[in-house]
């Protein structure tokens, strides 16, 4: 049997979504111990009908303690404490008295006896993405809190993420384009804010994960048995990676999972951008091409089609090439942005809990993005 290929973390599509205050800056919480207690497990898998509620925890709850001790920063000592699922991986802690909150995010339910060394690269992803300067008022990275046996401490964001606006679109008309523009604006502020123009680019990782894509298809999922698509699709990726021009950009800080569940519109922000564990430097086309198939993908999974996504599409697409300083070349941004949005759109036709026909219907999409002309 072939292996699969690598495959990056699993995405935690609910994390962090609340605010609450910096009681100690995260940079004080590292470098951990390496000798530490193992990573903590989430406080209780907490099953499907009852997500939503709210759980209250033990004083002796290790994540209570450790919070009361080193994040509270408040005279006052805290009463008593609840959780609620988001994830599989985040729970929000909030203490009862004062409604204060914050996200914790446990590695363990994503890497298991690694999670430590996870969970340290999703905060250094966080202060690198930080010290771009991308942050303003109204575009921000979300705040890291600390970090403590494999659980990174997160501000908790009031607000709806972009899935659930685009959920809610019909009965909010007019939100869901003005929630677009600040997606684009903040993905365009963060690659023109990191842009090394002495960097080499490098279209290579993004073809091999597409080939990877489409192996995963072919063993496990929607491709099984249909060699002729399978080979089909193979082809079409090659023929994009012959095009010089898909070696020719300027190399940036990259999300590296702008999803629809990753940009919160919150109360005190226009936007703010979690889960950074994916953040590297590589060709800024392929965070505006994610966004594209994940909008699409969302809007049909909520009601509509995607015939109706296209306008929505094409927004934010405008809004982020706009934002873009007069120097860069956006057409031919966008022209590579559709090999990204077919390869995320690939990627998404994985994916068990969408029905059988819809990831027939992403890998036809996908293929007919990658058969126009580069």
């Amino acid at each position: 049997m072939k292996s699969r290929p690598k495959e990056p973390a699993p995405r935690d599509r609910d994390s962090a979504r609340a605010r609450c205050r910096r009681a100690r800056p995260a940079s004080e919480q590292m470098p951990v111990d390496g000798h530490e207690a193992p990573p903590l497990e989430p406080p209780a898998e907490v099953p499907d009908i009852q997500r939503g509620n709210w759980l209250t925890l033990p004083a002796s709850d290790p994540v209570v303690r450790h919070v009361a001790d080193t994040l509270w920063g408040r005279p006052e000592p805290p009463t008593s404490w609840a959780t609620a699922r988001l994830s599989q991986a985040a729970y929000i802690y909030r203490e009862e008295v004062t409604r204060w909150a914050l996200v914790a995010k446990f590695y363990a339910a994503k890497t298991g006896s690694s999670a430590q060394k996870h969970a340290a690269r999703e905060l250094r992803c966080l202060q690198r993405a930080k010290a771009t300067g991308v942050d303003t008022p109204d575009f921000r990275v979300v705040r890291p809190l600390g970090l403590w046996r494999g659980v990174l401490f997160l501000e908790y964001l009031h607000g709806l993420r972009l899935e659930d606006v685009i959920a809610v679109r019909q009965s909010q008309p007019g939100r869901l384009t003005a929630s677009l523009d600040h997606a684009a604006q903040f993905l365009a502020r963060l690659h023109t804010q990191s842009a090394q123009s002495d960097a080499d680019p490098n279209f290579d990782p993004a073809v091999e994960y597409a080939h990877g894509v489409v192996e995963q298809l072919a063993e496990y999922g929607v491709l099984q048995q249909d060699p002729i698509a399978r080979d089909g699709v193979d082809r079409l990726i090659d023929r994009w990676a012959a095009q010089p021009l898909m070696r020719s950009f300027t190399p940036t800080l990259i999300h590296g999972d702008a999803t629809t569940t990753n940009f919160i519109l919150s109360e005190d922000a226009k936007v703010v951008v979690v889960d950074w564990e994916r953040l590297d430097r590589g060709d800024p086309a392929s965070d505006l091409g994610r966004l594209m198939a994940e909008i699409t993908h969302s809007v049909n999974q909520h009601g509509g089609s995607v015939v109706e996504a296209q306008p929505f599409v094409a927004h934010m697409v405008g809004a982020y090439c706009s934002a873009l300083p007069v120097s860069w070349d956006g057409e031919a941004l966008v022209d590579r942005a559709r090999f990204y949005r077919a390869s995320s759109t690939l990627r998404i036709a994985r994916n068990g809990w969408v029905s059988r026909l819809d990831r027939t219907a992403l890998v036809a999409q996908a293929m007919a993005l990658l058969a126009a002309e580069p």
